[in-house]
Order: structure tokens, then sequence, then C-alpha cells
């Protein structure tokens, strides 16, 4: 997935605030709908005692009912259902438009409709497809429901006989008023507004806090990060100058590493691994004998084999350290060659890490053109026909070609050099990739 970098007060400003406003959202929506549903809950337990308070009315008449000769319970009830439409029982929340009543074993007793019959059908209809509820004695059931455009409570109530026992089921619809929907809304909106002010006014309160950590753990990282850095140099000069009497080479290489690399537009992590890797290429030969590192003619064949060995050494040393991890394919495959006739594991072409391929050009270019002990330094003439040579056999064709382009700038700014401003110039270039970096949030 791609990634963002944004500055430190960039990120708080926009990652953070916007984190906050979506966390403020969120809240202020569980805890709105919360309410709502809240609402209606008490909405459905007031329609709930209305219902039962009907019944208990209705029962009471059913009995007169039924007093007289040959009236069945249904015949009875539906009487009283037709006669009186007070029974609807018009409340602050609204008011019934639909009751019905049936026994335990869900045979239909009588059922009423108290709207026109537009309406009638439709509530006809739901009653019909709904699926019956019977609920334990004592335990009214409600349920907050929509027909077409409008809000009702649908209310199941068990109803006793004079003994206490289970006699049949009251059902009904409650329709809900505008008043009571466009209060429940309000209420529910209120309690948004709430807990986003509430939201708001924490994280102004915190801003400061936030923004004084941050940069208090921006400056530790950069001193923790320094050391790092001088570390490696320090540490990769002490094995320069141990090879030979000067540690500038650790300097050029490095730089012209960077600038091909930048050339090729190679991601700013692999760069990162590059310069680790650039200064600290040959730290295995911290393990080699001097009588080998400094032998003033050609190594034998058992020589060459111990100083064959200094990779291991070195990626034995950076393995002890995480943060140098993305050193490894510098200093492990930095004398692979192309064709597969390098070492230590005859890597061929493309199975050569980027930075290595890069690195292998670099320091032969630095080697052929800088003064050493044995020899003078080549022209760049010579070193780029020595370089070219090497083309597909120790070098990567592509990277020669961009590098054949870049040579002779570079020779000309870095070429032998070994003054203290080749050190500051590779100085500021680092801090471009590294310390630059940590006032940096990457997201």
């Amino acid at each position: 997935m791609d990634t963002q970098s944004y500055g430190l007060k960039s990120f708080i400003h926009r990652k953070l605030a916007v984190r906050l406003l979506l966390g403020g959202l969120l809240i202020a929506s569980v805890l709105s709908a919360a309410t709502y549903f809240a609402r209606y809950e008490h909405i459905g337990e007031a329609a709930s005692i209305h219902a039962i308070n009907a019944i208990e009315q209705l029962k009471v008449r059913i009995r007169n009912i039924k007093k007289e000769p040959g009236i069945t319970l249904s015949t009875a009830t539906q009487q009283a259902l037709n006669e009186d439409p007070d029974y609807r029982v018009t409340s602050k929340y609204g008011h019934f438009v639909y009751a019905r009543f049936y026994t335990p074993d869900r045979t239909p007793i009588a059922e009423r409709a108290y709207v026109d019959e537009s309406h009638s059908f439709k509530l006809e209809d739901f009653m019909q497809q709904s699926q019956l509820y019977l609920p334990k004695m004592g335990q009214p059931w409600n349920k907050k429901i929509d027909i077409g455009d409008q809000s009702y409570i649908h209310v199941v109530i068990p109803i006793a006989n004079s003994e206490g026992v289970l006699a049949a089921y009251g059902e009904g619809l409650y329709e809900l008023s505008d008043l009571t929907i466009t209060s429940a809304y309000n209420e529910a909106l209120r309690m948004s507004a709430y807990v986003m002010l509430i939201v708001i006014a924490t994280s102004l309160l915190l801003y400061p806090i936030i923004i004084s950590l941050s940069n208090r753990l921006a400056n530790f990282s950069e001193q923790l990060l320094n050391a790092n850095l001088e570390t490696i140099q320090v540490l990769g000069n002490a094995i320069a100058k141990r090879d030979s009497d000067t540690d500038a080479h650790n300097y050029r290489v490095t730089l012209y590493a960077i600038h091909l690399a930048e050339g090729l537009e190679l991601n700013i992590e692999s760069v990162r691994g590059l310069i680790k890797g650039a200064f600290l290429h040959d730290v295995g030969k911290i393990g080699v004998r001097d009588n080998i590192l400094h032998k003033p003619g050609p190594l034998d064949d058992c020589e060459f084999e111990i100083m064959k060995a200094h990779v291991d050494h070195g990626l034995e040393i950076i393995n002890r350290c995480r943060w140098l991890g993305d050193a490894t394919d510098v200093v492990g495959s930095h004398h692979e060659k192309y064709n597969g006739s390098g070492y230590p594991n005859q890597l061929r072409g493309e199975r050569i890490p980027i930075t290595a391929r890069i690195f292998a050009i670099v320091d032969v270019f630095d080697a052929l053109t800088s003064r050493r002990p044995y020899k003078e330094p080549f022209t760049l003439e010579e070193a780029m026909r020595i370089l070219e040579q090497g083309r597909g056999i120790h070098f990567d064709p592509k990277l020669l070609d961009l590098f054949t382009n870049l040579a002779s700038s570079l020779y000309q700014r870095y070429g032998g050099r070994e003054d203290e401003k080749l050190h500051q110039e590779l100085t500021q270039i680092v801090q471009k990739y590294f310390t630059s970096q940590l006032n940096t949030l990457v997201y």
C-alpha cells in the first residue's frame, strides 16, 4: 500500500485532527443512536402501560356484555371493541390505531382498526404477515416498527383471567405522534452535539501537550540517530585506515554511490541501506591478519581464501545490530560479479541486490582514480576504459551506462579529494536521508 509523508506538525493538524473528528463522530453516532433507541424503548413501555389500562377497561365491558344470554367471549370482545372508540387511548406520545385479541393457542378472538379504510388495509396487512409473539405473563413486549412513512410501537400483552391464569393475548399498534418522533430525533442530535463539543474541547486541551511530546521525541530520536551514524562512520573509517593510510575512500565511495542511486531514482529506504553499507563494506577486514591485508604483492590461493572471508566476518558483525540490517546487501554482495564469477555466493545478474551492483561500480572507480601506496591514480579516461572492460562481466551494463554519464562531473567534484570539506558535504547529504526524516511521520 502507498504511504504518504507528513511533517510532524502537519501530521498533527491533518491526521490527528481527522482521527479525533472521526472518533468524535463515531462516539456521537453510537451515543445518539443509543439515546434514540432508549427514547423509543421508553415510549414503548408507556404504550404498554396505556394498552394494559385500556385492556382492563375492556375486560370490564366484556364481562358486562357476557352476562347477556348466548354471548360468547369472541362476540363479547368484538362488540366491546366496536361500540366504543375511546378504547384506543390517546396520550402525549400518540394513540392506538389497531387492536386484536387471540387465545393462548393463537385462535383469533376479535380485532379492529381505529383508522380510515386506506390506512386500515396497510395495518391489517402488516398484522397478517407479522409473526405472533407470545410473551410470558407479566412481561409485555414492544418493538418500534415503520409501516410506510409512519412509525408505530408494536405491543403484545398477556391477559390473565380472574384467577390469574393466562386467558388471552392483546396485540396493538400504537401510532407515534409527529411531536414524539421530532422530539426523539432532536434529543439524539443534542446528544451528538454534546459529544462533539466534549471531543473538540478535549482535543484543544491535549494539542499543546501532544506537540511538546512529539518535538521532544523527535529531538531524542535525532540524537540517537546521529550517534548511530557517527558510530558507523567511525567504525568504517577505522577499518579504512587499517587497510590504507586514509579514510577518504569511504567518504568518496559513499558520495559516488549516493549520486548514482539518485540518478537511478532509487527509493529512500534503499539509499539509506546503501549509505550504511558503503561505510561498512569492508568492516569484516578487522578479522583479516595484517600480513595478508598489507601484503605488497599478489595473494596466493590460500591467502585469497582467507581474504574472501572478510565478507562473512562483516555480515557476522552487522547482523548483531538490527539497525544495520539494511546494510547486509552491500556488505554481503559487493564482491559479487554480474556474470556470477564473484564471491561469496556466485550470484548472477539481477539476483545481486541493486545496492551491491551500484557499489561494485563506484568502489572500483574510486580505487582506480585514487593514489595508493602501491600505485598512482589512473586518469578518468583510463578508469572508464577499465570499467568498460568489465561490462556484463563484473558490472551491470545498465548501471554502468548511467554511471558513465555521471562519471566526469563526479570525478571533478570528488576525485582524489581528502580534505575536510569532503566529510562536511557527505554529512549534509546523510542528514537529508536520515535526520531530516525524523521530523516526518510516514503514514
